[in-house]
């Protein structure tokens, strides 16, 4: 019996790892260079934290508006919590948001009452965890993504561009 259930596994990740190779490894459209082909498939968006710098590893990234999008977001630190908010609007808005996180602390995610502006985020995610996030991209234009964190929004900030 033990040999059986062994031998199905076996056969379970080799026919998962044939899938995975005849896929060749693509993003769904949706890269980090912006660069991403046009597509309405759903898109996965590996980002991080750069380690204890205040800054995310990717400050560019790319998707087709009406797309499903996961964003994956891995905590780089290991003593500090960030998050990723996606701000429908500029640098203004961004900053409101982010002074509206200020005061509503880590319980609400760094994120204020009023979350009309939020696209999407990622909750406030400790040192060494990954959190994410499913969302469908918005109209075309740009789009700025900060982390709320007191603090950590003058430095952690990016840029999404919907096509």
């Amino acid at each position: 019996m033990k040999t059986n259930l062994r031998m199905l596994v076996l056969v379970a990740l080799l026919g998962g790892s044939l899938v995975l190779s005849a896929c060749g490894g693509g993003s769904g459209g949706a890269t980090s260079g912006g660069g991403g082909a046009a597509s309405s498939g759903p898109a996965t968006i590996d980002i991080g934290s750069d380690g204890e710098n205040l800054a995310f590893t990717k400050t560019t990234l790319a998707a087709t508006a009406g797309q499903q999008v996961t964003i994956n977001f891995k905590n780089n630190s290991a003593a500090q919590m960030h998050n990723w908010v996606l701000v429908n609007g500029g640098e203004s808005v961004a900053a409101e948001i982010a002074n509206a996180g200020l005061t509503a602390g880590v319980a609400a995610d760094y994120l204020g009452a009023d979350q009309s502006k939020v696209i999407a985020h990622v909750k406030v995610t400790n040192g060494g965890e990954t959190n994410s996030v499913n969302f469908t991209a918005p109209a075309a234009g740009t789009y700025l993504y900060i982390c709320t964190v007191p603090g950590h929004y003058p430095l952690m900030q990016g840029t999404m561009t919907v096509k």
